[in-house]
């Protein structure tokens, strides 16, 4: 199955409370979803778990091989266990 990783961000606070408010865009959940069919480089309308792709960026990371996971190494704790679980199955 061709499946196009997809990060869904959030707005991170990095200063302290009573301080300047900083924030930073940080990954609050890595998604799995199909190409879009007349569009394969996008992704359908929702991910694999049903969440809408709209609001959600696309990540250029492609699995090496078999064996190799579907989403980025670097995220696996943010990994969505729904896609996850359609992604295996």
């Amino acid at each position: 199955m061709s499946i196009l990783v997809l990060l869904e961000t959030e707005l991170v606070r990095t200063s302290p409370v009573g301080a300047t408010t900083d924030y930073v865009e940080g990954v609050r959940a890595v998604h799995a979803a199909r190409p879009a069919p007349e569009s394969p480089g996008d992704p359908g309308e929702v991910t694999l778990c049903g969440t809408g792709t709209g609001r959600m960026r696309r990540d250029p990371y492609r699995a090496s091989g078999a064996d190799a996971p579907w989403y980025p190494p670097e995220w696996s704790t943010r990994v969505c266990p729904y896609c996850d679980r359609a992604v295996r199955a």
